[in-house]
């Protein structure tokens, strides 16, 4: 009978514990360590803590569903073997044995038994512990229960793989299944803001797929809100449904809580984040739009992808603001990956990316005419695979297929040929059954690659060929829309196989995979302002195709209604909501090989456009350009005003740009606002620098002034945002009720404590009516508090200022880097002039060789995530993001 074999491993993962809490609920979870196998434990836990301790792990559904499956298959030939994990072998090994059927079934249902465990810790200070009571305690038995997790408290530090040590602060900590963690988490979070912080608690329904969407990049939009408002925002995780938990929610009628000491804040916040709302909901706004795009990927590899790779899945959705749903691991018949997204272009550039996942595995087939069927034979596969943690083996009578990271099946051709050094054991199959067999390692790669990796006529392919003497064979095969194949095979035939013969074999086609690698592209991708493109690509391309040729690399430069890839040809126009970015439009690409001069080309590129910004431009047939500079002076209140004006979408700026053919150096987030007010950039040729300043003016609201007399002490404790009673009597009233923004500076007087001093408080909107009233509202809440109001009056604002020095934004932090290939690339310039130094670099090159000027350099020329998001939204930053799906916590 042939024999059909899938064997798997998974990671294990354990939480110990050895000490009685100040407070343990009672969900069950734990486990005695009499119950688990002793080798899994360091003796110096068990020596130490022998009587008490005990464990959660993840084996306890694998057991429980082994057995069942074992016990219900259908003959002899259908069974599991279920190896365990070792102190020295943190993986658990599963080898499915039978029929086609009990196989496909089987797999899934082991899959979906199995999870990560975790923990979270939540730390509280003196006057929450204070505030701890048996309701507090009731209600966390009952978020436990309802999430199948344990929740206990304590004054310990620790990991939950070893003792705990004591600690001075008092930590709730959650434990269990990683899904049912998430939810868990955030409940208990929203619990303690409720009962132990005494915040005002309210939330926002919507579906998960949303999310993404509305909170844009990196989710920067919920750390915008939360800053600006004094508030905490917790958001749901979204990937709930990758494993199996049986707690999960609709992921349509999923919750954003929002909580605070203030209910104002609450009522404003909620108010922006309902608008957002309304302008990515088709079902609120019928201009919006929706659009989807699926991926196929191979089961192994998508379960693969499920396993280890969630967090690039989630960096990927923040990266473009698109929701990526990948079916829960181990379902059948879904194969599918889901792209959901606002702009054509962007449900692209996710579903590029999140078929580039599948371009970090390789895949192994060693085909036979027939095969070894002992179960020897079987127990020779799971010692070979039982020590990769993302390999999946499948193997019948014909051969078999080992699909897993690059990183594993390199270890296991060297393996193989080390086997092969020591043993017999495969020749003597091999020669047992008489038979050829061939190898086939298959790599994928991007479609938009193909023609780079080939090379003209494919040159570079004939070139790794006529190193390997013609011996393998490599071929493309399609693949589906974004990817093809690139499979490298090598035949062995007759009768009396020796090893040698094989090991020269398995030798070669690591050669081979290497040769092959080194031919990978590795890309970086940035931003150029456009209007410096012309000077740095220079008259027909001379510039840039120096440095083409100097560093045989390929440039390309794109418009801003094109991308460094591949495109539908109808590409929707793309928002940026509530906060302001920028596209990559340089993209650097070259093969592996060459992958440092990458560096170098970036390195000359600043310099280029540092030349640009202080007007040193290359000459060409005598003429340079010349780049003129207008300040605009832009106050946070216009810039609030701004964007809520253009329903929160500030694409209008990039719109300008191309229209004036100018840079603006334009606040990416009330981040960059360090004072009530900021210089705002603007370059380009000639008098459109002037033309596009003055088109900025035309948009700003009107402004009204009041003139208080000189009172620091005062007027700094009353009239200040982060006053409480002046937030909730003034700030968040004109926002909310009147659309109306304040602003204060402390001395408009030309010397500070000259009679001249005096403060300033500017109120701005685009409505007069309302305006007017928030003049008297103001007015009444200056007079309460005795302010001496010197003059009040419709303020004559002129926010441009038109100069003559120019200087460089080269001091830009650097862009983000993108590999086309698996391999890992260190994103750093080299300090000097790439023709001096060949060493590895240590510094970046961001800083211009020449003399900095006094004036603030731009900020904004490259795409860069955290350059201008310093500050993190209180108690967003979960890693993963929690979810929350009760309408009512029952409590």
């Amino acid at each position: 009978m042939d024999l059909n074999v899938v064997i798997l491993t998974l990671q294990y993962s354990y939480l110990i514990s050895s000490l009685v809490a100040l407070h343990n609920s009672q969900t069950g979870l734990w486990q005695n360590h009499n119950e688990c196998s002793q080798t899994l434990l360091p003796y110096s836990i068990l020596s130490k803590h022998r009587l008490d301790i005990r464990i959660i792990d993840n084996m306890v559904k694998l057991r429980e569903t082994t057995m069942m499956l074992n016990h219900n298959g259908i003959g002899a030939e259908n069974h599991i073997k279920l190896i365990e994990p070792q102190l020295n072998n943190q993986l658990i090994t599963v080898s499915i044995n039978g029929n086609e059927t009990f196989i496909n079934n089987s797999r899934t249902e082991i899959l979906k038994a199995y999870h990560q465990v975790n923990f979270r810790q939540i730390s509280l200070t003196a006057s929450m512990v204070e505030r701890t009571d048996p309701i507090f305690l009731q209600k966390l038995d009952i978020i436990a229960k309802r999430r199948n997790v344990e929740i206990l408290i304590d004054n310990i530090d620790t990991d939950f793989n070893g003792p705990a040590q004591r600690s001075s602060i008092t930590s709730i900590f959650v434990l269990g299944a990683t899904d049912d963690l998430n939810l868990a988490e955030t409940e208990v979070r929203v619990l303690v803001d409720l009962m132990l912080d005494e915040c005002f608690v309210d939330r926002i329904t919507l579906p998960l797929s949303l999310i993404p969407s509305l909170g844009g990049s990196k989710l920067a939009n919920f750390s915008e809100i939360a800053n600006q408002l004094n508030i905490n925002i917790y958001l749901p995780y979204l990937m709930p449904h990758v494993s199996h938990s049986a707690t999960l929610d609709d992921n349509d009628n999923m919750s954003i809580w929002l909580t605070s000491k203030s209910i104002p804040e609450i009522l404003f916040s909620k108010n922006i984040i309902t608008s957002l709302i309304a302008a990515v909901d088709p079902r609120a706004n019928a201009e919006t739009k929706l659009f989807t795009q699926e991926i196929e990927l191979s089961k192994e590899k998508l379960d693969l992808i499920s396993l280890y790779h969630q967090n690039d899945v989630l960096s990927i959705m923040l990266k473009y603001g698109t929701f990526i749903q990948i079916p829960s691991l181990g379902e059948a018949r879904n194969n599918k990956i889901i792209v959901q997204g606002q702009s054509k272009e962007a449900v692209w550039e996710t579903a590029m990316e999140v078929s580039g996942l599948g371009t970090r595995f390789y895949s192994l087939d060693i085909k036979f005419l027939k095969g070894p069927t002992s179960a020897d034979f079987e127990y020779y596969l799971i010692n070979l695979i039982n020590l990769k943690k993302t390999c999946v083996l499948t193997y019948n009578g014909n051969g078999m297929n080992i699909v897993g990271s690059k990183n594993d099946i390199k270890i296991l051709l060297d393996h193989l040929v080390s086997d092969l050094q020591s043993s017999m054991y495969f020749t003597d199959f091999m020669n047992e059954c008489n038979t050829k067999f061939q190898m086939v390692l298959g790599m994928e790669l991007g479609n938009h690659h193909k023609e780079f990796f080939s090379g003209k006529k494919n040159g570079k392919i004939i070139k790794i060929l006529n190193q390997l003497n013609h011996i393998p064979t490599i071929k493309f095969k399609y693949l589906n829309n974004y990817n093809f194949l690139i499979n490298t095979s090598i035949k062995v035939g007759g009768t009396g196989v020796k090893n040698k013969h094989i090991l020269s074999i398995f030798d070669l086609l690591v050669k081979s995979v290497n040769l092959v690698e080194l031919e990978l592209p590795a890309e970086m991708q940035f931003n150029i302002p456009e209007v410096f493109h012309k000077s740095i690509i220079g008259n027909g391309g001379q510039i840039i195709q120096s440095i083409m040729k100097k560093y045989n690399v390929f440039i390309k430069f794109s418009s801003s209604s094109h991308s460094t890839k591949k495109k539908p040809d109808d590409v929707e126009k793309e928002r940026m909501l509530y906060m302001f970015k920028r596209n990559n439009n340089v993209l650097i690409k070259c093969p592996m090989k060459n992958l440092k001069n990458i560096l170098f080309v970036k390195y000359e590129l600043d310099q280029l456009v540092s030349q640009c910004c202080q007007n040193k431009c290359p000459s060409l047939n005598g003429i340079a350009a010349t780049y003129n500079t207008a300040d605009f002076k832009l106050l946070k209140s216009h810039y609030l005003l701004l964007n809520k004006k253009h329903n929160f979408d500030l694409s209008f700026v990039s719109d300008l740009e191309a229209e004036y053919n100018t840079y603006i150096d334009f606040p990416m987030s009330l981040q960059d606002f360090q004072l009530s007010s900021r210089n705002v950039t603007i370059k380009g040729n000639d008098y459109k620098t002037k033309q596009c300043a003055q088109k900025l003016a035309e948009m700003i609201p009107k402004s009204y002034e009041f003139q208080l007399t000189y009172c620091p002490g005062k007027f700094d404790e009353l009239i200040n945002e982060h006053n409480p009673t002046f937030r909730e009597k003034v700030v968040i009233p004109f926002r909310l009720l009147l659309n109306t923004e304040i602003v204060t500076n402390l001395v408009a007087g030309l010397v500070v404590l000259q009679a001249s001093s005096y403060h300033q408080i500017i109120l701005s909107s685009y409505d007069d009516g309302n305006l007017r009233k928030a003049v008297s509202e103001l007015t009444s809440y200056l007079r309460e508090k005795r302010f001496l109001i010197l003059d009040k009056k419709d303020m004559d604002f002129e926010p441009i200022t038109i100069q003559n020095e120019v200087y460089s934004p080269s001091k830009a932090p650097q862009s983000p880097v993108k590999n086309a290939s698996p391999t890992k690339f260190n994103n750093r310039s080299p300090t000097r002039s790439p023709t001096r130094s060949t060493q590895s670099p240590t510094r970046s090159p961001a800083k211009s060789p020449t003399k900095s000027p006094s004036k603030q350099p731009l900020q904004t020329i490259t795409n860069n995530s955290g350059v201008n998001n310093k500050k993190n939204v209180p108690l967003i930053g979960l890693t993963p993001f929690p979810a929350l799906t009760i309408p009512n916590f029952g409590w």
